[in-house]
């Protein structure tokens, strides 16, 4: 969700989800895309419990280990509206070219 729901303000943009069996062959599927699409910032794949494409600021910031995550997404809306501008953008960009790339599949 790019809006928060009750203010209507901007929210930084990113995905993720869970496998039951993930496979290399995916991870390596994703780590390219988000890697050869053209974007304004940079984003990164990360695979750890939960599998992730956000932004390299937000995956930075939470920590090596993600303790941080609601932090970071609270401190990026409410400081920087233009980065989740960004962000919104971008992920967009990167869900089209997902979409591409599974209609070749």
């Amino acid at each position: 969700m790019e809006r928060h729901p009750i203010y209507g303000y901007r929210q930084v943009s990113f995905v993720s989800w869970r496998f039951e069996e993930p496979s290399d062959l995916l991870r390596e599927k994703f780590e390219s895309l988000v890697h050869d699409t053209s974007t304004n910032l940079e984003w990164r794949f990360k695979a750890a419990r939960n599998w992730m494409i956000a932004p390299a600021r937000l995956i930075d910031q939470a920590g090596h280990g993600g303790e941080f995550f609601n932090e970071a997404v609270a401190s990026i809306t409410e400081h920087d509206q233009e980065f989740c501008a960004s962000t919104e953008e971008d992920l967009m960009q990167i869900l089209i070219a997902l979409d591409e790339e599974s209609e070749k599949s």
